[in-house]
């Protein structure tokens, strides 16, 4: 009588485990516990942490733009749940302010503030004006990088650089506006980062401030300015836009350093985040 198979006699044989596998496990292994501990004696940060605001921006005291700056009757509708995904932070201002010793015919007549503050992991990419304007069918024609000098509070002068943006406007926003000079008919965008205690103009400098390895926390806020009259119908030319920037952003800026941005430097030095009363 033929024997029957044993349960063996069909079995695959049992592969033995390269032993290169376990050199490879072994060196992810080292170099992880290598990395932590690497991190630990030379004070790196790979992992970043968020760091609060003092206040929030929309919390800004408007009393303090006074006498120069007051709410406009007329203000940008709240961003929608979509726009505020895609702007990637809960955390922005956008006022219009009127600027009270300008006729209401000025060009500059009418401030248009926008704020935004991010902070978090080493992947913030910073939005711009140059991308989100030409994707509403504005033609950027050129771009120039001024320097705005201001004191804070405390009196030290501090140089922010400024990048200016000239958009031609699209055909149908054209005839909507007052007939003039055709400088009349370009907006003129002035805006800048402040990110990890320094100020930017570019995405790439913003991503390499944030990258620093040194450096526990990341954020970066943009400032972005532009003007038109009363009416909503004549823009200024970019020497009159810059003038009116450099004016604003010399009353604005001490607001934000003192009441929202957090000391970097103090920061840096170890002091915990200061949260003022909200």
């Amino acid at each position: 009588m033929a024997k029957s198979p044993t349960t063996t006699d069909n079995a695959s044989p049992r592969r033995k485990t390269s032993a290169r596998f376990y050199v490879c496990v072994g060196v992810l292994l080292l170099t992880a516990v290598g990395m932590q501990g690497t991190a630990g004696i030379l004070k790196t940060y790979f992992r970043k942490a968020a760091l609060p605001l003092k206040q929030t921006l929309d919390a800004l005291d408007q009393s303090k733009l006074l006498p120069e700056y007051a709410p406009h009757r007329i203000q940008p509708e709240l961003l929608s749940h979509e726009a505020i995904e895609n702007l990637g932070t809960e955390e922005y201002l956008q006022w219009n302010l009127t600027v009270l010793d300008h006729e209401r015919d000025d060009p500059t007549a009418v401030a248009r503030l926008f704020i935004t503050y991010h902070t978090g992991g080493p992947g913030l990419v910073p939005h711009n004006p140059k991308e989100c304007l030409s994707a509403a069918g504005m033609t950027l024609k050129k771009e120039t990088l001024i320097e705005i000098s201001i004191l804070d509070s405390g009196g030290v002068e501090r140089t922010l650089p400024v990048s200016v943006l000239e958009f031609e406007l699209p055909r149908r926003q054209m005839t909507q506006m007052r007939s003039g000079a055709s400088d009349k008919q370009w907006l003129v965008v002035a805006y800048f980062f402040y990110v990890n205690g320094c100020y930017e103009t570019t995405r790439t400098n913003v991503r390499r401030a944030v990258s620093n390895l040194w450096d526990r926390y990341a954020y970066y806020s943009k400032v972005e300015i532009s003007f038109n009259d009363e009416s909503f119908t004549r823009l200024p030319n970019r020497e009159e836009a810059v003038e009116a920037t450099r004016r604003l952003l010399r009353k604005l800026m001490p607001i934000l350093w003192e009441d929202h941005y957090q000391d970097w430097e103090a920061i840096k030095s170890g002091a915990p985040p200061v949260i003022l009363s909200r």
